[in-house]
């Protein structure tokens, strides 16, 4: 068995996008979970969802929460993927959410 620590990162945008899929064979444990307003006037919102089933069914973490101008959503409750579960985010604005997370696959 083999723990490994990884970083993914993405600028959010309205369309929406999985941040990080859990490659096959794999388990992992997201630790904690930043979303960053890098605009430094207006708030934008998150939403933040995982699948339960291998990448299908969704389930928000997170809905429409306000991140206000020049300030950082923390998440710091960890979240289990098995493999091939996925991390989805959608921002209210384009350009102004930037997310990042912490994550230990095990393999």
């Amino acid at each position: 068995m083999a723990n490994t620590f990884i970083n993914k990162g993405a600028a959010l945008t309205t369309g929406g996008a999985d941040v990080y899929t859990c490659p096959g064979s794999t388990a992992a444990i997201v630790n904690a979970i930043y979303v960053a307003n890098i605009d430094g006037t207006n708030s934008a919102d998150v939403d933040i969802k995982a699948t339960i089933d291998g990448g299908s069914t969704y389930m928000h973490i997170a809905k429409t929460v306000p991140v206000p101008p020049d300030s950082t959503l923390v998440l710091d409750k960890p979240v289990n993927l098995a493999a091939a579960d996925k991390i989805h985010f959608t921002a209210s604005a384009n350009s102004d959410l930037e997310c990042f997370l912490s994550i230990l696959e095990i393999t």
